[in-house]
């Protein structure tokens, strides 16, 4: 079995932990950024708003993965949805609440509500897409 797992950088080590683990069990890895292989709006680097990414491609068709693991609702979980390949989202805490109190705050003025928005509707297209959500919470019970 092979195992595509993108992550986001400030989260990298513990997937790297959990790659190591699955690779003593048997299970090829490749763990990625995966702001390196899909991203765009809202993105901060305008120039991926509008150009085709053709890495997430190259990945895909390099590595062959059986699954594809995300730990957050990004690009990445987008475009693996696109290959239809079973797609397994890592879910910390309550993603909702956290929406519902980032939109009243910190993502309150126009252009922030643009983007919270953007990402919202990604995070809905993921978690839709997906073939196994997998909590480290009680929120979904």
């Amino acid at each position: 079995m092979r195992l595509l797992i993108g992550g986001s950088s400030s989260k990298f080590f513990h997937l790297k932990d959990f790659a190591d683990e699955l690779e003593n069990l048997g299970i090829e890895c490749k763990l990625v950024h995966d702001t390196d292989f899909a991203d765009g709006y809202p993105s901060r680097k305008l120039s991926t708003w509008l150009k085709r990414n053709n890495k997430f491609e190259n990945l895909i068709n390099d590595f062959k993965p059986d699954i594809i693991f995300v730990d957050r609702q990004r690009h990445f979980g987008l475009e693996a949805l696109k290959y239809n390949i079973p797609l397994f989202v890592y879910l910390r805490g309550n993603y909702w609440e956290e929406m519902k109190m980032a939109k009243k705050t910190l993502y309150s003025s126009p252009p922030k509500k643009l983007a919270i928005n953007k990402w919202d509707d990604i995070g809905s297209q993921v978690f839709q897409g997906s073939k196994i959500i997998l909590p480290i919470c009680k929120h979904l019970e």
